[in-house]
């Protein structure tokens, strides 16, 4: 890849990874924690319409390509849908979702999920997580650990939504069960996303559709490389079943 190449990327990415256009203001705040296992960081929203004694939806959301998009990123993005709705956010900070020169490396995805399951884990014993309905959603970069963790794990992820996405068929093909494909999958980018961005969200789109997906897609017209939670959201909610509390 030229230097040249790569500097125009670096620059769409700091033109739609950086801004949040969400509205930040939410009754509660957003707070950075740190998993006492790994020392590894992760932030949480949590409404302030949550009860324990009510189980609540989980929405894990992966970041893309630091320093241009990471986790607190991705809390700011989603809390304002996560009041609205009645969602619990975990934004973990990931270190396999280089979507510039990276290809997703399978020692990297290993780590972000058994990161991602762990946190799942300690958050259902902390709050009443409602364990039926769990999203795990990516923007950029962060398509990589969305497919793979996603994918993987069908039992624990009711939906997977792959926003603006990577996706490299080397970290997702013969590494997921075929339960996998009963999984509720919406794959959506935008019509003026960067070509790499585009072409492999049309491959990810191909691929899971041979391989016997029932996936849902979206081409945003007019649209570039720009965070638009407000359709995952909307995709999670038509797929939401009945509860399954992880505290009684």
């Amino acid at each position: 890849m030229t230097k040249t190449l790569i500097t125009a990327l670096v620059a769409i990415v700091l033109i739609g990874g950086c801004h949040i256009p969400q509205d930040q203001g939410t009754r509660a705040w957003q707070r950075r924690e740190l998993d006492p296992v790994t020392g590894r960081g992760y932030y949480l929203f949590v409404p302030d319409t949550y009860r324990h004694s009510k189980a609540m939806p989980l929405i894990v959301s992966c970041h893309g390509t630091p320093p241009f998009d990471v986790a607190e990123h991705h809390v700011k993005m989603w809390k304002k849908l996560g009041e609205d709705h009645g969602c619990i956010i975990l934004a973990p900070e990931l270190v396999g979702t280089d979507g510039l020169l990276g290809t997703g490396p399978v020692g990297s995805m290993i780590t972000d999920e058994r990161f991602i399951l762990s946190m799942i884990s300690q958050l259902g014993y902390r709050y009443n997580i409602d364990r039926a309905n769990i999203m795990i959603t990516g923007f950029s970069g962060g398509g990589f650990p969305t497919y793979w963790v996603g994918l993987r794990n069908p039992a624990v992820f009711s939906t997977v939504v792959a926003q603006n996405c990577n996706f490299s068929k080397g970290n997702v093909h013969g590494w997921y069960p075929p339960e996998a494909k009963n999984s509720n999958v919406m794959v959506y980018y935008g019509s003026n996303d960067p070509f790499t961005i585009s072409l492999q969200s049309q491959f990810a789109i191909e691929y899971l559709r041979e391989q016997g997906f029932d996936i849902e897609t979206r081409v945003l017209g007019g649209v570039g490389h720009q965070r638009r939670p407000d359709i995952a959201m909307d995709f999670f909610r038509r797929h939401w079943t009945q509860p399954r509390p992880s505290a009684h």
